[in-house]
Parts: C-alpha cells; sequence; structure tokens
C-alpha cells in the first residue's frame, strides 16, 4: 500500500471559511495527478493535508485503520481506472459501509462516457469531475474540492451544536428533549449548506 501525505498549510492562506486543515484523501494511481493536485490547492490558497493512495483496495484499507470519527477525511476524491480495486467497486464498498457513507465522494477521472458519470453518482459520488486538460481547470475543480469539504466541516458544526442542546436540554425532562429535536431539525436547511 502507498500512502503518501502532502500539506499545503504551509504555504497557502485559507480563503475557506472553516478554522482548520482540511483533511482529504486522493485515489489516484497516477502520481502526476497527485502532484498536481497540491500544486493546485497551494496556488488556489486552500490548506489542504492530502493522503494519497493506488486505488480503491488500499483506500479501504487506509480508513479500515481510522478509529476516530473525528479522523475521518472531509472527503475523498477517487479515480476510476485503477488497479486492484476500481472507482465504481470502491464507491459500492464506501456506501455500503456503516461510516465511510458520509464522507462526501467526488470522481475525478478521465473518462467523458455517461454511463461512467451517472453510474458513479448512482452508486453515491456527491460529484463527477472529467480531469482538466489544463492546471487553470486543476485549479478550479481545487476550489469546487474545498467548499464540499467546508460544507461537511460546517454540517458536522450544526449538528454537533444540535446534540450538545439536546444534551442539555435532556436534562429537563424527556418530552421537552423531544420538541426540541424537531424544532432544531426544521431549522437546519440542508440546502444552505450548498452555498
Amino acid at each position: 500500500m502507498i500512502s503518501t501525505m502532502y500539506d499545503t498549510t504551509m504555504d497557502a492562506g485559507s480563503t475557506l471559511q472553516v478554522d482548520r486543515t482540511l483533511k482529504v484523501i486522493m485515489a489516484d494511481d497516477d502520481r502526476n495527478d497527485q502532484l498536481l493536485m497540491v500544486m493546485a490547492a497551494q496556488d488556489a490558497g486552500h490548506p489542504i493535508e492530502f493522503q494519497f493512495v493506488d486505488d480503491g483496495s488500499d483506500l479501504m484499507i487506509l480508513l479500515s485503520n481510522i478509529s476516530e470519527l473525528s479522523e475521518l477525511p472531509d472527503a475523498i476524491v477517487l479515480d476510476l481506472r485503477m488497479p486492484r480495486m476500481d472507482g465504481h467497486r470502491t464507491l459500492d464498498r464506501l456506501q455500503a459501509h456503516s461510516v465511510f457513507w458520509q464522507v462526501p465522494v467526488i470522481v475525478f477521472s478521465t473518462s467523458t462516457r455517461h454511463r461512467d458519470m451517472s453510474l458513479s453518482l448512482d452508486l453515491g459520488a456527491r460529484a463527477f469531475e472529467t480531469k482538466p486538460a489544463s492546471f487553470d481547470g486543476m485549479v478550479s475543480f481545487v476550489h469546487r474540492l474545498a467548499a464540499v469539504s467546508a460544507q461537511r466541516i460546517k454540517f458536522e458544526d450544526r449538528m454537533g451544536e444540535l446534540n450538545s442542546v439536546t444534551a442539555q436540554l435532556s436534562l429537563l425532562g424527556p418530552d421537552l428533549s423531544g420538541d426540541i429535536d424537531d424544532f432544531f431539525l426544521e431549522e437546519i436547511d440542508l440546502t444552505e449548506l450548498d452555498d
């Protein structure tokens, strides 16, 4: 298993509204694409800690070694054409897992086939992006990747706030706690996370 880490925080100023470095795992056996991703993140000014694996098997092994939910990546960038376990099989395994399905997956492939895109989305990918032909296109992709990662962080923060308030209110009595849960869930508009 090849796993390489690279942290872009030392060279980048954050334009995101998050207070920590984003954690992204990229499953892609092309070293050039891995290097371009790091360079694009630096150029885009996003503090991202990348971890690279060569295929879906290595990704599943890496994820299985995570012991805390807080250690999950903020996003996974997944190529389709990889040795051993390809992107579609990997997506299927991620979505079937009791925890890993929560991590947004962006398929990042050279494929322009509609079938690959629709199958990826059907299998649970958050987005499908064709690898760009230019460095500027890669920088644009990193901006979108950072936005998806920040949305996940924002959602987790809001759910944490809800859980904290619910726990405090449960001390007041079980009937009140259930009403507050319903109120807060109505107040969290998931569509605003796409902004």
